[in-house]
């Protein structure tokens, strides 16, 4: 298992343990294209984001999630959030979720990166068999982000959740597996390269 203040860094971001501390970054992110109206995760306004940290920090706490908020590097500035949840270290597998990053930040480097850093983590450093990332059915443009990744789909859970708006959600499953990480290392990497970014991970204890 890994610790909770561990931050995975690479070259243009960080992804750094989410703490109380972060409130007002995590709104100043939202707020970049009022992303508390998407209809398809949930993601804090000024309102909600005592509960979503606190929440965040229960299921690190009681099930060994792991939240992240999604920074620059070189600034510090919160951009965003993902995290590590699920985690079920005798089967070694995990789920990828509660990812969003900020209007301005979509379609950069941001993601490809976070991804990688994840990634990286999940089948290089604690040798996890399978990662699993959920998606809305209704949500085409993550979905179309995942198989880019390389990442296969598995099927639909249907009515799966009840989202906040009271709709009932169906969820499409997508995973990545040990076998598979190779190739899909080597796309991620080569996308950096396009975008200008060096492929690494640095671990660090913050």
């Amino acid at each position: 298992m890994f610790p909770p203040q561990l931050a995975l860094v690479g070259d243009r971001i960080a992804l750094l343990p989410m703490q109380p501390e972060h409130a007002d970054g995590l709104v100043a992110a939202a707020a970049d294209g009022e992303l508390w109206q998407n209809r398809f995760t949930g993601i804090p306004n000024a309102q909600m984001v005592q509960e979503y940290i606190a929440r965040a920090l229960s299921d690190r706490d009681k099930h060994g999630a792991r939240p992240f908020v999604t920074t620059l590097a070189d600034t510090g500035q919160i951009i965003g959030s993902t995290r590590f949840a699920k985690i079920d270290e005798r089967n070694r597998n995990c789920e990828i979720g509660f990812s969003w990053i900020a209007k301005s930040r979509q379609g950069s480097f941001v993601n490809p990166e976070a991804r990688y850093l994840m990634f990286c983590y999940a089948f290089d450093h604690q040798h996890w068999l399978r990662v699993q990332i959920q998606a809305d059915a209704l949500n085409l443009q993550s979905r179309a982000a995942l198989r880019k990744l390389g990442a296969t789909e598995e099927g639909i859970l249907r009515r799966d959740r009840v989202m906040r708006d009271g709709r009932v959600r169906d969820s499409a499953i997508y995973s990545i597996v040990d076998t598979d990480w190779p190739q899909v290392r080597a796309g991620l990497e080569a996308r950096l390269q396009g975008l200008g970014l060096a492929p690494q991970l640095k671990l660090l204890n913050v």
